[in-house]
C-alpha cells in the first residue's frame, strides 16, 4: 500500500491570486436552502431517477458538502448540491455540510457554471479502480467476467501505444452489459477475441471501438458458441466493414446514425448469418 504527500513544490504559483474571504463551512438547514430557477436545472424524471438513486444508496462518505449563498431573510440559494441535498431530505436528513459564500445572484450563476462545467470529470477508469479497491460488487463481477477470457479490465488509462492485446478499457460498456446480466456472453466475446488470430495479433482489435459492437453482437446472439465465433472473427476485414459503414453513413437515412451503432447492427446481422449457415463464409 502506498501514500502521496500533497506536493507542490515543484509547481509554479498562478501569476494572479483571488482574494477573497474564507467561506463558512457548517451543517446547514435544508429548511433554509431555495432553489434561483433562473439558473438552476429544472427537476425533470431524469432528475427525480438521480435523486432516488442517491436516496436509496444514502451514505455520508459520498456526501461532498453543498454550496450556498444568503438572499433575503434566513433563507440560502443553493448554488451546488440541488440531486444531493433532495436525496439526502427524502431518507429523512434535516440539514447536510456545506459552504456559504457571499455571492450576488449573476455570481452564483457563474459559480454554478464553472462548477459543473469545469470541474474535473472522473474517469469510468478512475471510478472501476477505487470501486474495486472498496469491493464493490459490480466492480468485482466485471473484473472477474473479463479474467475468465484470460483478460484484463484496466485499472488506468494508457496512450495507444503502450495498449496491449487481451487488455480491456472499455469500462462502461462493460459494466452496463454485466449489470444488464450478459456477463457470460461477454466472457465469451472477450474469450473468442483472445483465442484468434486477429485478436492475437491487433492491439487495434482490443479498441473501444472494435470491442463495443462485437460483444454487442454476441449479446444479440446468445446461442453462438465459441468454436463458431472464433472463426467468424478471423474472417472479418473491420477496415473494409467500416468502410463499408462509413460510405453508408453517407446515404440519405443514415446520416444521423453514429459509426458504432451502425457497425454494431452490421456486426450482429453478419454473426447471426454466420451462425445460421454453421460457419460458412458469405
Amino acid at each position: 500500500m502506498s501514500y502521496r504527500s500533497i506536493d507542490v513544490s515543484d509547481r509554479p504559483m498562478p501569476e494572479e491570486l483571488p482574494i477573497e474571504a474564507r467561506p463558512e463551512l457548517l451543517w446547514i438547514p435544508i429548511a433554509r436552502l431555495v432553489i434561483d430557477d433562473r439558473y438552476q436545472r429544472p427537476l425533470l424524471e431524469a432528475n427525480w431517477e438521480i435523486i432516488h438513486r442517491i436516496a436509496s444508496r444514502f451514505t455520508w462518505t459520498r456526501f461532498s458538502p453543498v454550496m450556498a449563498a444568503p438572499i433575503d431573510g434566513d433563507r440560502l440559494a443553493l448554488i451546488d448540491g440541488q440531486h444531493r441535498t433532495h436525496g439526502a431530505a427524502l431518507v429523512g436528513h434535516t440539514a447536510v455540510p456545506g459552504l456559504i459564500v457571499d455571492l450576488d445572484p449573476a455570481a452564483q450563476a457563474a459559480a454554478f457554471a464553472g462548477i459543473n462545467g469545469e470541474m474535473t470529470r472522473v474517469h469510468p477508469i478512475q471510478v472501476f479502480k477505487a470501486a474495486l479497491a472498496a469491493g464493490e460488487a459490480w466492480a468485482v463481477e466485471c473484473q472477474r467476467v473479463v479474467a475468465a477470457a484470460g483478460c484484463e479490465l484496466m485499472t488506468f488509462q494508457a496512450s495507444s501505444d503502450k495498449r496491449q492485446v487481451r487488455q480491456v478499457y472499455a469500462v462502461s460498456a462493460i459494466r452496463q452489459m454485466v449489470e444488464a446480466g450478459h456477463g457470460d456472453l461477454v466472457t465469451r466475446a472477450l474469450t473468442a477475441l483472445a483465442r484468434s488470430t486477429f485478436g492475437g495479433g491487433f492491439v487495434e482489435a482490443w479498441s473501444n471501438e472494435t470491442l463495443k459492437p462485437l460483444i454487442a453482437a454476441v449479446i444479440a446472439t446468445p446461442k453462438v458458441r465459441l468454436g463458431t465465433l472464433i472463426p467468424f472473427i478471423d474472417h472479418l476485414d473491420l477496415a473494409r466493414i467500416n468502410g463499408d459503414v462509413a460510405r453508408l453513413r453517407m446515404q440519405p437515412g443514415y446520416s444521423q446514425r453514429s459509426q458504432m451503432a451502425l457497425l454494431t447492427e452490421t456486426l450482429t446481422a453478419m454473426l447471426q448469418r454466420w451462425h445460421r449457415e454453421g460457419g460458412i463464409p458469405s
